[in-house]
């Protein structure tokens, strides 16, 4: 088994709930901004990476369970609201399962189709969670995206450091 790529696993998940879905708003939940959520939406997320000792490979990669979680997300005007968000989360689930979106991980598990309450504002919306997981090995290979990687290093001496004080800070050269 292949490290798994957890960016390009959740833009599989992401890209095979849409095409299931055509009339639903489906993104990840990064992309989400808080006051602007258009529904239908199926907001997707890795929640979790969990440990699984009793797999391991002896390879060099790290065993565990990737957990990812869908919110299910309906206004709440929608006529028969807790009915059709049920149907949805029910639908979710049943393509999910044993599913493996293109990646090289194991077949989902699902193991929550419940309601959730996911923001102190959620009583807009009727939500309901699908959780599942999915059996995978993780490399140490990573690099920071261009946008992430400094531009320029700059160092102040305390106390003239932090906000307030960005005229102190001089650029170190390299």
């Amino acid at each position: 088994m292949n490290d798994v790529d957890l960016s390009a696993a959740l833009a599989g998940i992401v890209s095979k709930l849409s095409e299931a879905f055509p009339d639903v708003n489906v993104c990840e939940a990064e992309a989400v901004e808080s006051a602007e959520l258009p529904v239908p939406a199926l907001v997707c997320q890795i929640a979790e990476i969990e440990p699984d000792p009793d797999r391991e490979p002896l390879t060099g990669q790290f065993p565990c369970m990737v957990r990812v979680q869908a919110r299910i997300v309906l206004g709440h005007r929608t006529p028969t609201v807790r009915m059709q968000t049920l149907k949805l989360a029910g639908a979710v689930a049943a393509i999910v399962h044993n599913h493996r979106f293109g990646s090289e991980w194991g077949g989902a598990k699902v193991f929550a189709v419940e309601p959730d309450e996911f923001a102190p504002e959620a009583n807009r919306f009727d939500v309901w969670l699908v959780e599942w997981s999915h059996a995978a090995r993780l490399g140490a290979g990573f690099a920071l995206p261009d946008e992430f990687q400094p531009t320029a290093v700059l160092v102040s001496n305390a106390p003239r450091i932090g906000l307030g004080n960005e005229a102190e800070y001089v650029e170190v050269s390299s």
